[in-house]
């Protein structure tokens, strides 16, 4: 086995988390921007500090691609930097989270299986790794889990009991690479995004609609078609990170509506569940289950931790 390590990076968690840090709350993917020079230099500073200075093979920087994204400068900018390895990631229907997952899944273990790295550095939270892990493991690989607290009294995930290691970055480590900006045209971007996604226009600021639209509810949409609906709702909520709900959370108490990142990708898992693009009518429904089923779920962790106290908790 040769001795070097590899650093798999989730750019969509690397966002969510890293924005939740600096601003407390998601910000739209494309306000985020990244100084790649800077990024690398602190991963490989860690990955030296974690490793005991092993030599890098690569740093590996996983995105999603899909009809309403544009892959631009900034992806060019880092496919472009050496050592970083941009690697884009189809996207699987119904799940974003999962089509990033399993490449990393799939890389950690095919490299532990040749023998080509000795450790590895993960920047992502995701308890699908699990596999790759204990696969790459059994091949002698060490692997070192890198998450952002977003908050102070964040925790590690479950997979933490995997790793050889653990370390954390929060605020003060992903400001010096993250940065918030603004888009040279939103107009200009949004065309582009509905012309890839061939939808009919929609206003940038739909964000701020209200969250129920009674009289629009009230209008007939098939059972079958508010079922299909929820389910990619649901499903949509159950990839999203314990941080990534509380930001909602947070959001819904100064505004309305669906913070503007989720709900383009909504609309996109929708309109590919039901091929086609929804109504208006149905853009309520999928809002107003976005809240619900967010809001039911916030709760019922709650109520979790709250059960699974001990009497002498509650005193």
């Amino acid at each position: 086995m040769r001795t070097q390590v590899a650093v798999f990076v989730d750019a969509g968690y690397l966002f969510a988390l890293g924005s939740i840090a600096m601003t407390g709350q998601t910000s739209k993917r494309e306000k985020i921007g990244i100084k790649s020079e800077v990024f690398l230099t602190e991963i490989k500073s860690l990955a030296r500090q974690l490793t005991g200075a092993k030599p890098l093979l690569r740093v590996y920087w996983y995105e999603t691609s899909t009809s309403n994204r544009v892959l631009g400068n900034e992806h060019v900018q880092i496919g472009q930097t050496n050592e970083l390895k941009l690697r884009i990631v189809p996207l699987h229907q119904h799940n974003f989270r999962t089509a990033v997952t399993s490449a990393i899944a799939r890389d950690l273990a095919e490299l532990g299986r040749n023998g080509a790295i000795s450790d590895a550095l993960l920047l992502a939270r995701n308890d699908a790794l699990r596999t790759g892990v204990e696969f790459s493991q059994s091949y002698g690989v060490r692997v070192h889990m890198l998450e952002i607290f977003a908050e102070t009294d964040s925790e590690f995930s479950a997979l933490c009991s995997e790793a050889d290691t653990n370390t954390a970055w929060r605020r003060e480590n992903v400001e010096k690479f993250l940065i918030e900006q603004d888009l040279t045209s939103v107009a200009e971007y949004e065309t582009i995004i509905r012309s890839q996604a061939h939808s009919p226009p929609v206003d940038r600021h739909f964000s701020s609609e209200p969250v129920m639209e009674p009289q629009a509810l009230d209008r007939e949409i098939p059972d079958e078609t508010r079922d299909a609906i929820h389910g990619v709702v649901i499903e949509y909520i159950e990839q999203l990170y314990d941080e990534e709900l509380e930001a909602c959370m947070g959001y819904w108490r100064n505004g309305r509506g669906v913070p503007n990142s989720y709900d383009k990708s909504l609309l996109f898992e929708c309109r590919n569940a039901l091929e086609r693009n929804l109504t208006e009518d149905e853009r309520v429904v999928m809002r107003s289950s976005f809240r619900e089923f967010v809001v039911e779920r916030v709760q019922g962790d709650d109520d979790s931790q709250s059960s699974s106290r001990q009497p002498e908790d509650l005193l």
